[in-house]
């Protein structure tokens, strides 16, 4: 049986991350602006599940590049295989046929839908959505409940910064969104206590999820190391001592 290092080290050279290939270019992982958890920052990388996919990575013995991508880009990339992985999403059938996810999340997700402060709506179920004008992010999915519904007018917005900038500006009634990544853009906009959460529509976990184009071997080696190194986080402290720094 091949041991764990000797696999990490031949899919390094697989997957181009060995510098002994010289001239061959790593395959990025495409990250999206989805702060706290992904951001670029002067040119950089940041954010919690940067940095956790950054350590994950060291102990499988790699070193990962990271690029900003619009979702919807990034999703067709991951199908073609020109992205290694996707940072990070909800795990779907749909996506499952095209990536590999690993057994450890990067992070839960709670999803809420959010009215302007002044806004007299008052929401108790998906039902009351009803005829309303909602904003969410292109490509983005929010649950089979949500997703399957017909019955408010979908307006769409290509990052969560514009979809919040859309509500405040009147443009639309309600926007449904990742609660702690609007709370971190209404404070970066200045508009803090400009929000009010109506309504929880359900949590989830999110993954780094890897391509299926290269290989399907490949993809589900990587996704079972990279899951093992997350787990070996958990267990030692470093996940919470990262999530702790946001």
């Amino acid at each position: 049986m091949m041991k764990p290092f000797l696999l990490g080290a031949l899919l390094c050279v697989i997957l181009g991350f060995s510098p002994a290939l010289a001239g061959a270019d790593p395959l990025p992982i495409a990250f999206e602006d989805y702060p706290p958890y992904e951001y670029e920052e002067n040119g950089q990388a940041r954010g919690i599940n940067i940095e956790l996919i950054r350590e994950a990575f060291r102990r499988m013995g790699m070193t990962p590049v990271f690029e900003l991508r619009p979702w919807k880009r990034a999703l067709l990339e991951l199908r073609t295989g020109d992205i290694l992985a996707l940072s990070s999403g909800f795990k779907t059938p749909e996506r499952e046929a095209f990536a590999c996810f690993p057994p450890e999340p990067l992070a839960e997700e709670v999803n809420v839908i959010a009215v302007p402060q002044e806004s007299a709506l008052r929401i108790t179920s998906l039902d009351d959505l009803r005829g309303l004008s909602v904003g969410v992010v292109r490509d983005y999915t929010y649950g089979p409940e949500f997703d399957s519904l017909r019955s408010f007018r979908r307006i769409e917005a290509n990052t969560s910064q514009q979809l919040l900038d859309m509500l405040l500006n009147g443009r639309m009634d309600a926007a449904l969104g990742n609660r702690a990544v609007f709370e971190h853009q209404i404070r970066k906009m200045g508009q803090v206590g400009q929000l009010r959460y109506v309504y929880e529509i359900g949590r989830g976990p999110l993954y780094l999820f890897f391509s299926r184009a290269r290989g399907n071997r490949e993809a589900e080696a990587l996704a079972r190391d990279f899951g093992q190194a997350v787990r070996a986080m958990r267990d030692d402290g470093t996940f919470d001592a990262i999530q702790g720094k946001y």
